[in-house]
């Protein structure tokens, strides 16, 4: 169980009684500052959060403390290794002329160690994703779950090696939310969770146990958030 406090312009986030983490920002002591989601990676607390006018990132990693600005309309963001992988959704793409550049490049790339950020998808595909609601990771692949209005739900594979979208899949069901356990991808459809392929076709019905809470990342599940 994660719990913060905040002391003026500091953060401190804990885990019990271990401070996990101390961040100091003029964004803390803003009147409408909000964490939205926590992550821990490879030995980095990955914090994002929002000041009530722009959305940003939050990293502390071996005493460092590192800041980026995303800008309006994040939908989610993933922290591999040295990188953060940011998407946005419709309202940062088409959102006021105030909010940054980077929103309209879709899904971004972020080194967070020398902060170049590099815009991963073509203007094809910028253009299908329009309602954006997760993406979840399985070392290899990053997997976007895009709604639409038409029911028409699909999904993108943007593969890590190739940097290219590999593969869309039009989806014949609901899915609730998407996470990943080592390999593989899981979703959530109609309160349960199964295993799916490439294709998003369920392969089997999984059971939570402990091997899948050890390695599972997180399920978005609308405007909650189950963590395993």
């Amino acid at each position: 169980m994660l719990n913060f406090q905040i002391e003026k312009d500091c953060l401190k986030l804990f885990s019990g009684e271990e401070i996990l983490c101390e961040i100091n920002d003029e964004i803390i002591s803003k009147r409408y500052f909000k964490i939205k989601k926590v992550k821990l990676s490879d030995e980095k607390v990955c914090i994002f959060c929002h000041d009530g006018v722009y959305d940003y990132l939050l990293i502390s990693y071996t005493g460092k403390n590192l800041k980026y600005t995303l800008g309006e309309g994040v939908a989610d963001f993933l922290v591999l290794n040295d990188a953060a992988y940011v998407i946005y959704s419709e309202e940062g793409k088409f959102g006021s002329e105030e909010n940054l550049p980077i929103a309209q490049l879709g899904l971004i790339k972020i080194d967070i160690f020398i902060g170049e950020i590099t815009g991963l998808l073509d203007d094809c595909i910028l253009e299908t994703l329009i309602d954006v609601h997760t993406m979840s990771c399985n070392n290899k692949t990053i997997r976007i779950l895009c709604y639409e209005e038409n029911d028409n739900d699909f999904t993108l594979d943007y593969d890590l090696t190739s940097k290219k979208v590999q593969n869309k899949v039009i989806i014949n069901y609901t899915v609730d939310g998407l996470l990943s356990a080592g390999d593989s991808f899981y979703a959530r459809y109609q309160n349960h969770i199964y295993q799916v392929n490439e294709s998003m076709e369920i392969t089997k019905e999984i059971i939570i146990d402990k091997k899948v809470y050890d390695e599972a990342s997180s399920l978005s599940t609308g405007y909650s958030e189950v963590v395993l």
